[in-house]
């Protein structure tokens, strides 16, 4: 028996249903020419395990805007009914800023979420890569950082939820007075912050969806330049550069993190698979 689980699952278990809803995407994609690469734990799991990496509970898989957007699209027509999209243009309660490709009739509440009028099923990440000015790199992140915080504000007052926002005072108030924006508003401003350099020629390209100082900008071959990779026996694409991708997150992958942090990345409170 696996020693990690989910509520009273065998990660394994989780697993099996999270490369269903993979297999779904890359059917997708590879119909219409759409690139992606595996991402993150998933891209580390494939490189390292052929697999998923032992503990993970997730799929995660990355994409250039214009990709992006065209996957969405296609979707609507594309999906066979056991999955759909889920973001915050199809749900208005939505917290985040990328997508999350769900399968219908399951359950997989996390506790940060449990309380949002949102699906709580099985789901993988679907992220935008999108161009960055170098120079002005941190101060757009600071943007969608800060109109992220505002949301998350705002929807804690939705909810009365009485959550912690992060943040020093300064900080703290900026997030308040964003969060008497509408929703719509705060959602819209993200969107044109991630894209506002997409038309420009620039060589790299970010997460800024998703922001986190620790990653740095790659090169605009990185996500474009892919070759295909073992995962769970079947063939699936990835980044011809996923050591320069991986290094980039992880630092060096030959090292496993200590025992007390090879744990599942999200607290499920409940789940039905």
């Amino acid at each position: 028996m696996c020693k990690y689980r989910i509520c009273q699952y065998d990660i394994k278990e989780v697993q099996s249903k999270l490369l269903l809803i993979l297999i779904e995407a890359d059917r997708i994609c590879r119909k219409h020419n759409i690139k992606y690469s595996l991402e993150g734990g998933s891209l580390l799991g494939a490189i390292k395990y052929k697999g998923f990496v032992p503990w993970d509970d997730d799929i995660d898989i990355i994409m250039e805007r214009k990709e992006y957007e065209r996957f969405l699209r296609i979707c609507k027509i594309e999906l066979r009914d056991e999955f759909f999209l889920q973001n915050n243009r199809t749900v208005r309660h939505f917290p985040l800023s990328y997508t999350k490709l769900h399968m219908k009739n399951t359950l997989y509440a996390q506790e940060s979420t449990a309380h949002l009028r949102i699906h709580q099923g099985l789901f993988i990440d679907i992220f935008p890569v999108d161009k960055i000015f170098r120079p002005s790199f941190r101060l757009q992140v600071a943007l969608v950082g800060a109109l992220t915080s505002a949301r998350s504000v705002k929807l804690n007052r939705t909810y009365k939820k009485d959550e912690l926002v992060r943040g020093n005072r300064f900080k703290l108030f900026i997030y308040h007075i964003l969060a008497f924006f509408p929703l719509w508003w705060i959602n819209f401003s993200i969107d044109i912050c991630c894209r506002i350099f997409n038309g420009f020629p620039s060589r790299y390209l970010y997460e800024v969806c998703n922001p986190n100082l620790k990653f740095k900008p790659l090169n605009g071959r990185v996500y474009r330049e892919l070759i295909e990779v073992e995962f769970m026996g079947m063939k699936f694409l990835a980044s011809k550069h996923y050591r320069l991708f991986l290094k980039s997150r992880f630092g060096d992958i030959r090292k496993l993190p200590p025992e007390e942090k090879r744990l599942p990345s999200h607290k499920i409170i409940k789940c039905k698979s």
